[in-house]
């Protein structure tokens, strides 16, 4: 069973045949007939932008499936009618839609476009209809590099557009596949500009490594951008610039990062650059000087950036907006540095060291793990801000609070029967992916207790159509399960709702740290799985700091077995509980003191660059 649960955020309806484009399939079939293509193809595309544009949260009515699935089947009938010729001005804009095409025919009666991909493969002009509908869904196969043989632009846009699905489709087992053969395909044509965040963020979530397979291609892109902007840097020693696009104290990369700005404060002169405009509530305290970088009439926009003096480019999340990737791949400064709000190597950027933990990272050979020079830093390569909530259960005993109960003081939001278990999985829908499926389904089995999994996928499926295919494809994954979708919600509704939770479970292969640390907040009793990258140790490293080792799995049988026990044995959950409600949480997950080691290792690497950028050593440069 499925409970979706709809975002506190305002957001537009879900798509009915009174909220979306006035549609008939016989207006339709008439414009086709008449040989009225241009407006045909500008019918289509108007109801696909505004399901693209449109979060849809619900199929709440009988008449909401059939819009989508008459939609589908006269799309799908016409479309690939081989007289129907798409205009030169339509050909990107279908492209650009192949991901709301795919998630569309998943909700559908037809699933796939299978059946229509083979309808084209035996009709001439079909190149620009066969990448519309090709997807990672499909069963189907086609050479890849004859779409770049018959047109590289067109099929470069197609690349990208195909990795997009990684939001709601990497629960698939055939998704994860093909997208793994896709990031494995390279072709010297490739030009992946194109929202290239899409690739450049997403290959991370597939399996670990697609990501080193396709970022190089991405930033060969980028720096073929980046040369037709010429940057003249003359670098005074005590200006840093700091480049993000969310630097918002709700915003994950700020709760890990804003800490190591502030120990530079007294030392440097810090100018912020936000990268786009995102709605964000933008924390200038820290900065000298703000300034914008956004989109220009030619491109983006950059020209408070061309003539500088900064010594240092600060990239606190590189891959997070396509302007950080662009920048990344320009020389601003002589001295250019990433970290771990978006916790993974450029794979080829132009950034010259990466700053991370000493504790979380591999104790042998971390420096595999990045294309930059490594710069480990004592603890954690993040400092975790205090959490701005107040828990609804300040005053309870300790007791109370170990043993996962609500407090007195917290909202319900949903009737809970006495033998429920609710598991806190706090991850977004990107780290839900078909090994980890299998693995939750083992649990869910073996399970004697009823479990309802609280899935909290934040904003990450809030746009081309992208919920209810993975809802759908989750709850099949999960059956047994009671699944509980939280959409979107303000910081104080989700910690609420995570108060109430008995356990948490992190994800695998990509795990949490900000989740992690609101867990250990309120004193949940929460499984991590380690693995080899710090996104997969940061969640097990914070559980030896307050003292659980016996939480951290590292294998499936671990795993399972760790999150059995704390569901079906009440006094061992307690147990854990009150040990944690024991924790000093401010000296050691919340601990401020390491914060000074990031401005030791700036003042080093300003000191010694010279002579570090000849040093044929990649070992990691060791900080404190």
């Amino acid at each position: 069973m499925t409970r979706e649960v709809e975002s506190a955020v305002p957001a537009p309806p879900p798509a009915t045949e009174s909220a979306a484009p006035a549609f008939n399939p016989r207006d339709l079939m008439a414009l086709y007939l008449a040989g009225r293509f241009d407006e045909l193809s500008e019918r289509f595309l108007g109801i696909l932008t505004y399901l693209q544009k449109t979060p849809h949260h619900l199929l709440a009515r009988r008449q909401d499936q059939y819009f989508v699935n008459a939609f589908v089947k006269i799309f799908l009938h016409l479309f690939t009618q081989p007289d129907y010729i798409i205009g030169d001005a339509h050909i990107v804009p279908f492209l650009r839609q192949n991901l709301t095409i795919s998630n569309l025919v998943a909700v559908s009666s037809f699933r796939t476009t299978d059946a229509h991909l083979a309808l084209l493969a035996d009709q001439q002009a079909n190149f620009v209809k066969t990448l519309t509908l090709y997807s990672a869904r499909n069963l189907l196969k086609f050479d890849r590099r004859k779409f770049f043989d018959l047109d590289a632009v067109q099929a470069s846009i197609w690349y990208c557009a195909y990795g997009q699905i990684f939001r709601s489709g990497l629960v698939s087992e055939v998704v994860c596949r093909n997208l793994r053969e896709h990031y494995e395909f390279h072709d010297e044509r490739f030009n992946l500009n194109y929202e290239p965040q899409e690739v450049f963020f997403g290959s991370t979530y597939v399996d670990g490594e697609c990501d080193r397979l396709v970022k190089p291609h991405v930033n060969q892109t980028m720096k073929r951008l980046a040369a037709g902007y010429p940057i003249r840097n003359v670098p005074n020693p005590r200006k840093i610039a700091v480049l993000s696009g969310v630097w918002s104290p709700g915003h994950s990369v700020y709760r890990i990062s804003s800490q190591y700005v502030a120990a530079l404060r007294e030392k440097y002169h810090l100018t912020y650059f936000q990268l786009g405009g995102f709605g964000f509530n933008i924390d200038a305290r820290l900065f000298d000087d703000v300034r914008q970088i956004k989109d220009g009439p030619g491109g983006i926009d950059i020209s408070s950036l061309l003539d500088n003096d900064f010594q240092v480019a600060y990239f606190p999340d590189v891959g997070m907006t396509h302007y950080s990737i662009v920048l990344a791949n320009m020389r601003l400064a002589p001295i250019q540095i990433a970290t771990s709000g978006h916790s993974v190597s450029t794979w080829g950027a132009d950034v010259d060291y990466f700053i991370s933990g000493a504790d979380v990272e591999l104790p042998e050979n971390p420096e595999r793990n990045f294309s930059e020079r490594l710069v480990l830093l004592p603890g954690f390569g993040a400092i975790h801000n205090w959490p701005l909530y107040e828990q609804a259960g300040q005053g309870k005993s300790a007791e109370a609070e170990s043993a996962g109960g609500k407090s007195a003081g917290a909202k319900s939001r949903a009737a809970r029967s006495s033998d429920e278990i609710i598991v806190n999985c706090p991850w977004f829908a990107q780290k839900v992916n078909y090994r980890f499926c299998k693995l939750l389904q083992r649990l869910v089995s073996e399970s004697e207790k009823k479990l309802r999994l609280r899935v909290f996928v934040g904003a990450s499926l809030a746009r081309q159509f992208d919920y209810l295919p993975f809802v759908r494809e989750l709850g099949a994954a999960l059956a047994g399960a009671e699944l509980e979708v939280i959409v979107n919600r303000p910081y104080q509704d989700y910690m609420e709702l995570m108060e109430e939770g008995d356990l948490a479970l992190d994800s695998f292969h990509f795990g949490g740290c900000n989740t992690i640390a609101d867990s250990l907040f309120l004193r949940k009793p929460t499984v991590a799985y380690e693995g080899d990258k710090w996104y997969s140790r940061i969640g097990p490293q914070m559980l030896r700091t307050v003292g659980l080792p016996e939480l951290i799995a590292t294998n499936d049988d671990e795993y399972v077995r760790i999150a059995s026990r704390l569901i079906r044995d009440v006094a061992y959950r307690r147990k854990i509980g009150k040990r944690l409600a024991a924790a000093d949480l401010a000296a050691t997950v919340f601990a401020a003191s390491d914060a000074v080691y990031f401005r030791e290792a700036i003042d080093f690497l300003i000191a010694n660059h010279d002579r570090l950028k000849t040093d044929p050593d990649r070992s990691p440069i060791r900080i404190g």
